[in-house]
């Protein structure tokens, strides 16, 4: 009946150590995952901090291009408009030795809704550039 004992005490011993031997599987098991985790967070957070990075460099590539093209279509507009107006100089200069000096009315408003109408366009081009810096 003694070895019985033994026998069932060393069972029980056994059966606690499985028992704590498989808690400490199981924790090592949630650390390693845990530190997978921690990992695989950690270069995503990377990757996405490279991405923004790039994406705001390519950005500030884009609004500096548009820039430049706004300032390059401004600069045209007013080459275009001094050569209108040598244009509109040499015309009247044409009308006047034609018709001493007479203009038609229609001829006149013409050129005003021109001139508003260009005038307009370098004001809306002149607005984006001022909200763009």
């Amino acid at each position: 009946m003694n070895e019985n004992k033994n026998n069932y005490a060393n069972s029980r011993a056994l059966y606690v150590l499985q028992i704590i031997t498989m808690s400490f599987a199981i924790l090592a098991c949630v650390i390693a995952a845990t530190a997978m985790l921690t990992r695989w967070i950690m270069d995503l957070d990377q990757k996405i901090k490279e991405n923004n990075t790039k994406v705001a460099k390519a950005a500030a590539r884009l609004n500096k291009f548009r820039k430049e093209r706004i300032k390059h279509i401004l600069k045209q507009r007013k080459l275009q408009l001094k050569q209108e107006k040598k244009n509109k100089k040499n015309r009247d200069k044409k009308f006047e030795e034609a018709d001493g000096g007479d203009f038609t009315d229609e001829l006149f408003e013409e050129i005003t809704d021109e001139d508003a109408a260009a005038a307009d366009f370098d004001n809306d081009l002149a607005d984006i550039m001022d909200d763009e810096d």
